[in-house]
């Protein structure tokens, strides 16, 4: 199955990549790994942020059978 982006998932992108690479042209101003450390985190937070995709439709199918009474 071909799995497509979004534009949320191409806006993410976009994001993910311009706050990776302003932390790195900090951090090599600065001579220091400080500022990657401080947006660590900003991956985990990118993977979660694409996640499954949604579905259309209910979440829980209805049952088709009676209810006994």
């Amino acid at each position: 199955m071909k799995r497509r982006l979004g534009w949320y998932e191409w806006v993410a992108v976009v994001v993910a990549v311009v706050v990776a690479g302003a932390a790195i042209a900090q951090a090599i101003r600065e001579h220091s790994w400080k500022p990657i450390w401080t947006v660590a985190w900003l991956p985990a937070v990118f993977v979660a942020s694409l996640g499954a995709r949604r579905t259309t439709g209910r979440c829980w199918p209805l049952a088709r059978r009676r209810a006994d009474p």
